[in-house]
């Protein structure tokens, strides 16, 4: 299939598929069984031309609203159950400055084996200005979601369970130093701690070291924002991390049983990396 048709064939699915509904009028979008929601919650919001306003709630507990036109993010209205949310709550446009904050609001209210649900309605503080805000599809790079690949499993940063034959060349052998070796010069700096690839690294000497006195300071917090992406405690994921070393570059996050990966990504490599890290775990 031609690249080019496929945000036509999402389209068309999408109309395709059966809507449920709960009293209220909410329509579920990602059930229990759904392995990646934050994916399912981003495609709803990139269906989303005409502006309105989107109610995302988690059987969990917390829910978000989203001013949402044109396929961009253009602010946060409501949040709860969600800490965190006040830069994002204050702001009049989202901008390239919230994204980071957006993006853990999203996974907060998007929490996997629980329904997500939403509920849409007219826009709420004014404007229908598409020119501001932040676009889906940025946000669905930064955690390596593909909005319109509609045969793409439901969780495009975990590792599908090898077969027989993948076995070899997934984290035993290859593992993230593999990862690493895939993704060539656009990684420009990384460590791997733990595992069969432990204390492994290239790069400048002052970026690895940043990367080491991270991973001496956060791993744990880490381990956890991950666990809430993974489909399951201390499963596979990848990443891409908006915080950023330098301008232009981007923090990579993959971890593999108990070996994690974290490197300096240059510039726009979001596609690169899901790439990369797809040929690793076949």
């Amino acid at each position: 299939m031609n690249r080019g048709t496929l945000p036509i064939v999402a389209r068309l699915q999408s109309l395709q598929a059966v809507s449920r509904f709960v009293p209220g009028g909410g329509r579920i979008i990602a059930d229990p069984q759904d392995r990646n929601p934050l994916a399912q919650l981003l495609r709803a919001a990139n269906e989303t031309v005409l502006a309105r306003s989107l109610r995302f709630e988690s059987a969990a507990g917390p829910s978000l609203t989203l001013d949402v036109a044109g396929r961009r993010v253009l602010r946060l209205t409501d949040a709860t159950g969600l800490p965190g949310a006040e830069s994002c709550l204050g702001a009049e446009a989202l901008e390239d400055e919230h994204k980071d904050d957006l993006i853990k609001l999203l996974q907060g209210v998007a929490v996997p084996r629980h329904e997500l649900r939403v509920v849409s309605g007219p826009i709420g503080r004014g404007g229908e200005e598409v020119s501001v805000g932040l676009p889906v599809a940025l946000l669905a790079d930064l955690v390596l979601i593909e909005l319109n690949d509609p045969g793409q499993d439901e969780s495009p940063t975990e590792a599908a369970p090898p077969t027989e034959s993948a076995a070899p060349v997934a984290a035993s052998v290859t593992g993230l130093a593999g990862l690493a070796e895939a993704l060539g010069p656009t990684l420009v700096a990384w460590l791997v701690s733990g595992g069969n690839d432990d204390g492994k690294s290239d790069g400048p000497d002052e970026m690895v070291s940043h990367l080491q006195g991270f991973l001496a300071d956060e791993r744990d917090s880490l381990d956890q924002q991950l666990d809430r992406l993974a489909a399951s405690p201390g499963g596979p994921i990848c990443l891409i991390l908006g915080t950023a070393l330098v301008e232009g570059h981007s923090i990579l996050c993959a971890r593999v049983d108990s070996a994690l990966l974290l490197g300096v990504v240059e510039g726009d490599a979001p596609r690169a990396t899901l790439m990369a890290w797809t040929a690793v775990m076949r």
